[in-house]
């Protein structure tokens, strides 16, 4: 749809008339010479004294096209829906040497994780969704953003032993921490899916969580896998479960278990519940700018006035 952004300009339009009806300059103390006088007397005669019309006409034109340059033609597209920014949320996935024996029902667990993992992601519309990855260390693997293909794209790139062996759980949750903390307080989420115990990193889990509540860091966990039981472990064995609870409890999150591929989905189709979309829009239309065409235009026709001026005065 064209729309003119400032019409008010076209109230320029009698600028030109005015100007004619404004009294002519006192004449000048001194006669003026004029050393071609004649020759312009004659060039008058042999025109038969008429106006030069077609430089009037293309003056007029190219005045009536600036004015619609200064009006500031747009050509508005259709409106489109931005949806309102409802959260920021971070993944933080646990990469780690023992997801490659985490197994739910008869699938690999990295390999549903990926699924169910993307499937969330291009669903929360609206929202920035960041993913960090973690073994040894933690990485950012993507930044918190709103192109959710592109996240969801690093999701399926994230293998283990990315980020090391070992599971870096509280060096992992502080790093979240840090990413999150200049978003807004209220939108503050953490997406923590892991299957193991923290084996490494410098920072302890429970410190880690109060510092996430100290930033406003909602943490929901997700435990893949079979939970630590009484028998004698090996450090890093198994799902420890009431660490995982306790870093829920304190930051306000919940903590979930998945058994299986299906389980991971509900516990995402939870957690979109728990955490849910923004629903309000914001209307964007698309604007061209078009004030180019006529300003390009009256250039074209002030031209052809001094070539007509030049013309007649010439014949």
């Amino acid at each position: 749809m064209l729309a003119f952004a400032w019409p008010w300009a076209l109230a320029l339009a009698p600028l030109p008339l005015l100007a004619s009806l404004l009294p002519r300059a006192a004449p000048l103390a001194a006669p003026l010479r004029v050393p071609f006088l004649e020759a312009a007397r004659a060039w008058q005669r042999a025109g038969g004294g008429r106006r030069p019309r077609l430089r009037l006409i293309l003056a007029a034109l190219a005045w009536l096209a600036l004015l619609a340059a200064a009006c500031r033609p747009q050509w508005l597209g259709e409106p489109v829906g931005v949806p309102a920014s409802g959260r920021s949320m971070l993944l933080v996935v646990d990469v780690s040497a023992s997801m490659r024996a985490a197994a739910m029902g008869s699938e690999m667990g990295v390999e549903v994780m990926r699924r169910t993992a993307r499937r969330f992601v291009e669903a929360r519309a609206g929202d920035r969704i960041g993913l960090v990855v973690f073994g040894s260390r933690p990485y950012v693997q993507a930044p918190l953003t709103f192109d959710l293909h592109a996240v969801a794209a690093m999701v399926d790139e994230s293998f283990v032993g990315l980020a090391g062996e070992g599971t870096a759980l509280g060096d992992a949750i502080g790093l979240g921490v840090a990413r999150l903390r200049a978003m807004p307080r209220d939108e503050r989420v953490m997406i923590l899916l892991t299957d193991g115990s923290s084996t490494d990193g410098t920072l302890l889990v429970e410190d880690a969580a109060r510092l996430a509540r100290h930033h406003g860091v909602r943490v929901h966990a997700i435990g893949i896998g079979a939970p630590r039981t009484g028998q004698e472990l090996r450090k890093g064995e198994g799902l420890d479960e009431p660490v995982l609870q306790a870093v829920t409890a304190l930051t306000g999150g919940r903590y979930y278990r998945a058994d299986d591929a299906a389980g991971l989905a509900r516990i995402y189709a939870a957690l979109e519940e728990q955490e849910p979309v923004a629903v309000d829009e914001r209307i964007y239309r698309p604007t061209a700018e078009w004030y180019a065409w006529p300003l390009g235009l009256a250039l074209l026709l002030a031209l052809g006035a001094f070539a007509a001026g030049w013309r007649e005065a010439s014949a």
